[in-house]
C-alpha cells in the first residue's frame, strides 16, 4: 500500500517540474522579442528626419513666383509707357498742325483752327483805343471774352461797389445783372495764357469807360455785371485782315494787316500805328495754344 502511494507521488512530481520549466521558458521568450522592438524605436526618429528638403522646395517655388510677378510688373509698365508715348504722338499729329521739324510750315488761314485762334485775340478799334498793350487788365478782359454763354445766369447786385467800377452801377430795382462764377474766368485765362502765367482775380474793365463791366465780388466768389450810360462810339476806324499763318516746331505765328484811320480834323493817337502785327501762340503741356505776345513787325 505504501509503495503504491509513493509511486503516485513520484509520478506527479515529474510533470510539475516540466510545467515549471515551461513557465520559465515562456517568460524568457518575450524578453528576447523585446530587443528588436527597442531597436525599432531607436531607428524610427531617423526615418522621420529624412524628408528635410520639403520646406526648401516650398521656398524655391515662392521665390520663383515672386520673381515672375516682378518680371510681369516691369513688362506691364514698359508696355504701358510705350502705349502712352504712341498715344501722345498720335494726339499731337491729329490735334495740331504744328510741324515738329525745323522748317516753317504755312497754314490755311481759313481753317477753323486758325480762325479760332484769331478770334480769341482780335480786338476792335474801341478796345485798341483804351488799352495800348497786352497788360494785366487786357488779359483778364480777353479771358472774359472766352467765357461761354452757358456760364452766365441772372442774379442780384449784392456786394457790387460802384466806387470800384466807375462809371458802372448796379441797382436791382432797375436791373437784373448777369453773373458768372470766378472759376469760369480762371479756366479761360489758363487756356488762353497758360497755367504758368500769373493770375489774380480783378474787375473786368479796360480803360475808364464802358468796356467790360463785371466786378469781382470776393464774398460771393462771383463776377457781377454793372450798367453804364456812357456812349462807346468813336470816330476812329480800323480795318484788320489776317494775311498769313505759319507754324514752326511748337509755335504758331499769325500775321495781321491793320489800317487805322480817323475822321477829318482828328489825329490818330500815337499808339495806333498801321502796319503788320504778329501774334505768337505756343503749344503748352496741355495741348493748348497759349497767347504769348503781340508786336508790330513793320509800320506803314
Amino acid at each position: 500500500m505504501n509503495n503504491g502511494v509513493n509511486n503516485s507521488n513520484s509520478s506527479t512530481e515529474q510533470p510539475r517540474e516540466t510545467i515549471k520549466a515551461a513557465k520559465v521558458y515562456r517568460l524568457e521568450k518575450p524578453q528576447e522579442e523585446t530587443k528588436p522592438q527597442e531597436e525599432v524605436k531607436e531607428q524610427t526618429p531617423v526615418e522621420v528626419k529624412q524628408p528635410v528638403e520639403k520646406p526648401r522646395k516650398k521656398k524655391n517655388i515662392i521665390a520663383r513666383l515672386f520673381f515672375l510677378v516682378i518680371i510681369g510688373l516691369i513688362g506691364y509698365i514698359v508696355f504701358q509707357n510705350k502705349l502712352y508715348t504712341e498715344y501722345k504722338t498720335r494726339l499731337q499729329i491729329r490735334c495740331t498742325p504744328v510741324s515738329t521739324l525745323k522748317e516753317e510750315k504755312e497754314l490755311d488761314i481759313n481753317s477753323t483752327f486758325v480762325q479760332g485762334l484769331y478770334r480769341k485775340v482780335k480786338t476792335s478799334i474801341v478796345e485798341d483805343l483804351v488799352e495800348e498793350s497786352l497788360n494785366t487788365r487786357m488779359k483778364l478782359y480777353l479771358a472774359y471774352r472766352q467765357v461761354p454763354q452757358a456760364s452766365f445766369f441772372k442774379s442780384t447786385c449784392d456786394g457790387f461797389d460802384p466806387a470800384q467800377m466807375v462809371p458802372y452801377t448796379c441797382d436791382i430795382n432797375n436791373f437784373e445783372p448777369n453773373v458768372f462764377k470766378k472759376e469760369d474766368l480762371k479756366i479761360q485765362f489758363e487756356r488762353l495764357f497758360g497755367e504758368d502765367e500769373p493770375f489774380e482775380y480783378g474787375n473786368i474793365q479796360i480803360g475808364n469807360g464802358c468796356i467790360g463791366g463785371y466786378e469781382y465780388v470776393a464774398s460771393r466768389g462771383e463776377y457781377v455785371q454793372g450798367t453804364c450810360k456812357e456812349s462807346t462810339t468813336t470816330t476812329y476806324k480800323a480795318k484788320k485782315e489776317l494775311k498769313k499763318a505759319t507754324s514752326k516746331q511748337s509755335t504758331i505765328y499769325l500775321e495781321e494787316e491793320v489800317r487805322y484811320s480817323a475822321s477829318e480834323a482828328l489825329t490818330l493817337p500815337d499808339h495806333l500805328k498801321s502796319g503788320t502785327y504778329i501774334y505768337i501762340f505756343k503749344l503748352d503741356k496741355n495741348y493748348n495754344y497759349i497767347y504769348v505776345d503781340k508786336y508790330l513787325e513793320g509800320e506803314v
